[in-house]
């Protein structure tokens, strides 16, 4: 049976990873130009500004720093989560894991694109033999947001974690939620994060 600190330390192995996968990437590469003529379209679609969330729902759970809410599931309670701004998780572990999510804030400069953190975080993966799977895009307090999921085993547990990214005010957030690998858990953890991120609402002036 698995303690509060062994939860916390598979939340903890996420966002360390991401904290060293997490680089800006850009080029000095001038891109080539074609030597013949270009037809220029004369018309540009504009790109909708995002509409934020920032109504928080009543009983709604605050952010260390004050920057979001969201409404924990029924049971769950705040845990000292090392480095997140907020650490939640459920009454009683499964399989050895006790399901939980973190958030983790960073302000790397310059601030990456979205697709460049997504991308290195999930290099760093890779590169710990995890296979990743994408998930669908979507959106987190109304701002656009990317991840994927993957199983591994670690600390004689095996369990899932699905990390997704969102960047806000020159900030980058990592969400991760972790669980036993069983179909039930899993299934239980996915429920839970959709329950969770459909609360967001981003807090301060």
């Amino acid at each position: 049976m698995s303690t509060p600190s062994s939860s916390r330390s598979l939340a903890v192995t996420a966002a360390a990873l991401f904290a060293l996968g997490i680089t800006a990437c850009s080029s000095g590469e001038t891109p080539t130009r074609p030597t013949g003529q270009v037809s220029v379209p004369t018309t540009v679609t504009a790109v909708p500004t995002p509409t934020l969330s920032t109504s928080a729902a009543a009983g709604s759970v605050t952010s260390g720093d004050g920057s979001f809410s969201v409404v924990a599931p029924t049971g769950w309670r705040k845990f000292a989560g090392k480095g997140s701004t907020l650490a939640i998780k459920a009454p009683a572990p499964q399989n050895a894991v006790t399901t939980n999510f973190t958030v983790v804030v960073q302000a790397p400069e310059p601030v990456p694109a979205l697709d460049d953190v997504v991308s290195q975080a999930e290099i760093a993966w890779r590169q710990q033999g995890v296979h990743i799977v994408d998930k669908p895009d979507r959106t987190i307090g109304g701002l656009p947001a990317s991840g994927y999921t993957f199983t591994r085993t670690a600390q004689g547990a095996k369990f899932t974690q699905t990390q997704f990214f969102v960047v806000y005010r020159e900030h980058v957030y990592s969400l991760t939620m972790t669980s036993a690998a069983t179909a039930k858990a899993s299934a239980g953890a996915d429920q839970a994060l959709d329950a969770i991120l459909s609360t967001w609402a981003w807090g301060g002036s």
